[in-house]
């Protein structure tokens, strides 16, 4: 047992193999909706949504989007009820949230809850690792 647990820790930190929570960054979201969709997908830590209604706005100032989802791929579209806005930062490319809603709570860098300014500070930090 201890040489099993020695022999991982060792591949682990080698870097032969990655651990099993590590985040790989992917491209870099090219629209306010795909932008949307992977601010929700980080918060809700999930790899695949089902997506519902989109409606976007990336002429207005801010850009930004909303759209209904469910973390259950398989529910019906009538399910698809949770929802989600996002903000993103007109001048920022690749693009930036700037301010997201999900459950009636707001996440910006001027939330009066620290635990909501950090969850935006995440979400940013997920998005500057996209290439």
């Amino acid at each position: 047992m201890k040489f099993t647990l020695f022999a991982a820790t060792l591949l682990a930190s080698s870097g032969l193999v990655a651990p099993v929570f590590a985040q790989s960054p992917g491209p870099a979201p090219k629209t306010v909706e795909e932008a949307c969709i992977f601010v929700a997908k980080s918060m809700l830590m999930v790899k695949d949504l089902k997506i519902g209604v989109v409606q976007s706005f990336p002429e207005l100032s801010p850009p930004g989007a909303r759209l209904t989802y469910s973390t259950n791929l398989d529910a019906k579209d009538t399910e698809v009820d949770e929802e989600i806005e996002c903000q993103f930062d007109p001048d920022s490319q690749p693009l930036k949230v700037t301010r997201f809603c999900m459950d009636s709570t707001c996440y910006a860098i001027d939330s009066e809850d620290q635990e909501d300014r950090r969850r935006l500070l995440e979400v940013q930090a997920l998005m500057a690792r996209l290439k």
